[in-house]
C-alpha cells in the first residue's frame, strides 16, 4: 500500500509543471461521483468542481469535472 507517501501529490505537481511549461492556464480532470475520497484529495490539491456529467447510457450524473487554475 502506497497511501500517505505523497506519490499522488508529486504526480500532480509534475502534471502542473508540464502544463505550465506548455503555456496552459489550467488543468482539468474527471472523477466518478461515487469516489468521494478522490474529490477530497483533488480539492486539497487546489481543484474545484466545475461540472457534473452523465456517461453514455445513464440518466443521472456519473462524473465530476474538476479544474485548477495555474498561477
Amino acid at each position: 500500500d502506497c497511501r500517505g507517501q505523497g506519490i499522488a501529490r508529486r504526480l500532480m505537481q509534475a502534471v502542473e509543471d508540464l502544463a505550465r511549461n506548455r503555456g496552459k492556464p489550467a488543468i482539468e480532470l474527471q472523477t466518478r461521483i461515487e469516489l468521494t475520497g478522490n474529490h477530497a484529495a483533488f480539492a486539497r490539491l487546489g481543484f474545484h468542481e466545475t461540472a457534473r456529467t452523465a456517461h453514455s447510457g445513464y440518466d443521472r450524473p456519473t462524473s465530476i469535472t474538476m479544474r485548477k487554475v495555474l498561477s
